[in-house]
């Protein structure tokens, strides 16, 4: 079989970049590989590869429009297939605007994504979505890149990129091959199919399952189990730093036990605020028998809730931050920005010299199980401006597997939360056996493969 000569890298988001140009990713192969980004930062990571530029985007409201249709039609078709209305809940936000034109326009989506709620509908709904991308000046732009650069694959980092969608429809538009990553765990009940590609990228048998079942117009062979590049930073030594230098460089006690607190977005979380000073308050109670415990806190590095400024102006004598090293970050928003080297050295090290990893259901729980950390789920709700429950988060389909496997500690309630702090710092082993089960069901073993993988199937279409 024919080695491939190039391949264009897409990257349209940070973690994108974190997970296929930090990861080593780059080091498995010595064909040509062209990145093809939308972001600045990407020269400032010191590699040799061409970058294209892609230009700025920006759809209409008839394809945002079609997209939310798309979405909807998903989720609706997976309910009816299902019998589980725990499919909805992605569709929640936390703000609601209440214009009659907002409520219209929900209105008449929600009427368009019924009709065309079946395996077949979903389908023919592509057909005008595709037609008005096709007609942007941002799918000609990428068709013209595409005949000057002549790539033979197409590699989107990303599959939730909506920037991604023209450029990947313009490479299938030129027959040349396209493979789509799955980004996250998380993404695949979400109903966000956004970039159609020739093959997908995923995880694990798991993850195949659930693309062959929540979207069964896709065949089978196009589904190719490589793993995560994710997770590839906790595996060796090369962003690990002693607990004694991490210690030093960021001033912190070590004669003290630190609890990681992992803040999530505004959307998921918005009352994260709320739950750091209720971690801190038990923390202060838990000191006055003994000075010993000490928090740390990692912000989102894509969406910092301003609300956890006064939390740590208050209990600035037991909670420091950290805040995410990112190029670009004055602000944070999903598609500017990416991490540098020293953000992953950051984020490895915070985890690892923590002795319990605390937050709202975030991923991270399972980053901290890679690095043998126990972590605890925040499961209460509390006074809230917002129209949001706690209980919702929990319901997402993806999270099936979590209560299955059941690998992290549950905070329940306010008044248990000391109670469970201390079982889980000091019988941490009780979830261990679950943890590790919660690693092999979502990413392929072992995972220093997992490049490798990618490459064998980029270059040469072998099998993984």
């Amino acid at each position: 079989m024919s080695k491939r000569k190039k391949v264009l890298l897409l990257i349209q988001s940070g973690y994108s970049a974190r997970n296929f140009i930090l990861s080593g990713f780059l080091k498995n192969t010595d064909i040509d590989v062209t990145f093809w980004s939308d972001q600045d930062y990407i020269q400032q990571y010191k590699i040799d590869n061409t970058l294209i530029k892609l230009p700025a985007f920006d759809y209409h409201w008839k394809i945002n429009f079609l997209q939310k249709i798309k979405n909807k039609a998903e989720l609706f078709f997976n309910v009816k297939r299902t019998n589980n209305k725990q499919y909805l809940n992605y569709l929640i936000g936390i703000n609601k605007n209440k214009s009659f034109r907002v409520k219209f326009k929900k209105w008449l989506s929600n009427i368009i994504a019924h009709f065309y709620a079946n395996e077949k509908g979903i389908q023919n709904l592509d057909k005008p979505f595709y037609k008005a991308i096709r007609k942007t000046w941002y799918y000609k732009e990428c068709v013209q890149q595409l005949k000057e650069s002549s790539p033979e694959v197409v590699f989107c980092t990303h599959q939730r990129a909506s920037g991604a969608i023209a450029p990947i429809l313009a490479a299938r538009d030129l027959g040349i091959e396209t493979v789509c990553f799955i980004h996250s765990w998380d993404n695949v009940p979400k109903g966000v199919q956004l970039v159609k590609a020739d093959n997908y990228f995923v995880w694990s048998n798991y993850m195949k399952d659930e693309m062959l079942a929540h979207y069964p117009f896709i065949d089978k062979e196009n589904i190719i189990i490589t793993g995560t590049p994710q997770f590839m930073f906790y595996i060796g030594d090369e962003f690990k730093v002693s607990k004694e230098e991490f210690f030093k460089e960021f001033n912190l006690d070590a004669t003290k036990k630190y609890i990681l607190f992992s803040g999530n977005d505004k959307t998921t979380s918005p009352n994260d605020p709320v739950y750091l000073s209720d971690l801190c308050k038990s923390v202060s109670e838990l000191n006055q028998e003994q000075d010993i415990y000490r928090i740390l806190f990692r912000p989102n590095p894509i969406d910092r809730n301003e609300g956890f400024d006064i939390v740590l102006n208050q209990f600035s004598d037991v909670v420091t931050e950290l805040k995410p090293n990112w190029f670009e970050t004055d602000v944070f928003l999903w598609n500017q920005g990416g991490p540098n080297e020293k953000d992953l050295s950051l984020l490895v090290n915070t985890i690892n010299h923590s002795d319990l990893v605390v937050n709202m259901g975030s991923t991270m729980a399972l980053d901290a199980a890679m690095l043998g950390k126990p972590s605890c789920y925040i499961k209460y709700d509390v006074p809230s401006d917002y129209d949001w429950t706690v209980n919702r988060i929990y319901q997402f389909i993806h999270f099936d597997i979590v209560k299955k496997t059941n690998p992290v500690f549950w905070i329940d309630d306010r008044n248990s939360l000391t109670q469970v702090l201390m079982e889980a710092l000091n019988n941490s082993d009780k979830t261990l056996q679950a943890r590790e089960k919660w690693i092999e069901r979502v990413t392929h073993l072992p995972i220093e493969e997992t490049n490798q993988r990618m490459w064998n199937y980029l270059i040469t279409e072998n099998e993984v």
